[in-house]
């Protein structure tokens, strides 16, 4: 029998980086497949609106502050086959390109890019995550089924990437994410890069340049010095003296991109409210023609919304001016709505007729309020037409809000109290139920008599008839001219808030045939107290 010490592995021969590590026994590895979205021009892309792209317009070159000077962080073919290039200083560029169209770097625009990618992602498979600065990764294995496989699937998001965003997108898939965004950066083909099986990605990342890591460039200069350029010699080096040199991250990096160590992701979270801006070249000054650019502006929230299968109850237009405070025009729907530009169109055309700008408006920009869940509401069955069904009640609340104002039109709701005038309050938000709203006066328009809680209420289960429009104050009236119908309903309440009142209402009617409902306060000493609180119908 061999000594133990010729057992030991010489250190030449110790496992390199690129050999599997076997799962535990009882946990099988999950089996999944991650699709890279890459954006190669994402900052030329971020800015499509901002540059001139027409023909025999200048090269282009995205610009970046750095190192107390403006950089090349990215530039388009043009400039690239003149000798621009990332990192290049904006005075070497011009020098090269006199005629070079120099544009800054938009952070937002980016963010707001690489966020619309991700939210076409989400059509397909609910585990999108986010790689910033410039790609999205996405697990996609249930998905490739329901699509028609890979290739049809990438084909597919593509498609909807270039119409939404017209961004440039290279693919790749494997079992790893971090795998999927090393070839996604550097594969220039037409098709998508697929790897299926975690044992045949160390052969594929082999003949990948370290640059697709992005390690720092300290890193990636000592690694060149050591003959190391490629991911397959990377993997090649021992481990334990590669961790000490380069550090664990680094080599952590490598096990997660060939499967050896799991990468737990954070799921991208779309964001809940919508927002969309608009720049007008040249300037409107009339708020009429502002319709016909917010209506493309709706278009887009309607699309918003019935990707999500949700609604807004709350929708806000601002108009910025060159001087001027900011204008805000306020939109609030009785009840949540989905995807129905027409209803917002008309909505928002109101509000304009009656607005008067300041200034000419340089931008506009449309916000909606949080992203509610939709509720079918009830409908008569055996309603003949659409106005007995009520179908149409929110819509025209949200009309005559828009022309009277918010505040001038409210609703009602009931109040337990004797006590006619206290019976009743007024709500901000009407309480919509079909074929009953409109017949119990719940809605109605400031300036008009309040209504009581019902077309015809019985007091407290006794039978008496109470009218449904009721006067502001009780007036002065002469009985002798009324013939008593009905009653007394006596009524004594509110000691306990100061308007204790006692009387004995009567349901009277004139010699025109009028119904009045008229009250004698038990506690005035004159008999001759009559007074008129309400009308019958």
């Amino acid at each position: 029998m061999a000594p133990l010490a010729r057992r030991r592995v010489a250190p030449a021969l110790r496992p390199s980086l690129s050999v599997p590590e076997r799962a535990p026994v009882g946990q099988p590895r999950p089996r999944e497949l991650w699709l890279a979205v890459h954006l190669p021009a994402l900052m030329l892309d971020a800015l499509r609106e901002t540059v001139r792209t027409l023909p025999g317009a200048p090269p282009v070159a995205v610009v970046d502050l750095e190192r107390n000077g403006k950089v090349v962080r990215a530039c388009d073919e043009r400039a690239r086959a003149a000798g621009v290039h990332a990192g290049m200083s904006v005075n070497s560029a011009l020098a090269l390109v006199p005629a070079l169209q120099a544009v800054a770097r938009n952070l937002r625009c980016e963010k707001q890019l690489l966020e619309a990618v991700a939210r076409r992602g989400l059509h397909f498979t609910p585990r999108v995550s986010l790689e910033a600065p410039d790609a999205v990764v996405l697990e996609v294995r249930g998905s490739l089924r329901l699509f028609g496989g890979a290739r049809r699937l990438c084909e597919r998001l593509e498609r909807e990437v270039t119409e939404t965003t017209g961004a440039t997108a290279r693919f790749a898939i494997t079992p790893t994410p971090l795998a999927s965004l090393w070839l996604a950066r550097l594969h220039a083909g037409t098709h998508p890069v697929l790897v299926r099986s975690r044992e045949e990605l160390a052969s594929r990342l082999a003949p990948l340049s370290l640059g697709c890591t992005r390690w720092s460039e300290k890193t990636l200069q000592t690694l060149a010095t050591m003959g190391v350029r490629t991911v397959g010699e990377c993997l090649r080096l021992p481990r334990d003296g590669f961790a000490r040199r380069f550090g664990a991250e680094a080599l952590a990096m490598l096990d997660r991109a060939t499967g050896r160590l799991a990468e737990p992701r954070c799921a991208y979270a779309a964001h809940e409210r919508f927002t969309l801006r608009r720049d007008l070249e040249p300037e409107i000054g009339d708020s009429a023609r502002l319709d016909v650019v917010l209506g493309p502006m709706l278009l887009e929230l309607c699309r918003y919304l019935r990707e999500r299968s949700r609604g807004v109850q709350a929708l806000e237009v601002q108009l910025r001016h060159r001087q001027s405070p900011l204008t805000r025009v306020r939109l609030r729907f009785v009840q949540p709505i989905g995807a129905q530009s027409q209803r917002m169109q008309a909505l928002v055309r109101e509000r304009l007729a009656r607005l008067e700008l300041p200034e000419p408006v340089r931008s506009v920009r449309l916000l909606s309020g949080p992203l509610l869940d939709l509720q079918s509401e009830p409908v008569e069955l055996f309603a003949h037409d659409r106005r007995e069904s009520g179908e149409n009640l929110p819509q025209l609340i949200e009309r005559l809000r828009a022309r009277l104002g918010h505040e001038a039109v409210h609703g009602l709701a009931c109040v337990a109290e004797h006590r006619p005038e206290a019976a009743w309050r007024k709500e901000p938000s009407p309480g919509l139920r079909p074929n009953s709203a409109a017949r119990a006066g719940e809605v109605r328009s400031s300036g008009t008599s309040p209504a009581s809680a019902g077309e015809v209420a019985r007091s407290a289960g006794e039978g008496f008839v109470r009218p449904l429009w009721l006067l502001e104050s009780p007036e002065p009236c002469d009985a002798t001219r009324l013939e008593l119908e009905d009653g007394p309903e006596c009524i004594e309440s509110g000691w306990w808030d100061g308007h204790d009142v006692a009387r004995d209402y009567y349901v009277a009617r004139h010699r025109d045939g009028t119904r009045l409902w008229i009250f004698r306060n038990r506690r005035d000493t004159d008999p001759a107290g009559w007074f008129l609180h309400g009308w019958f119908a």
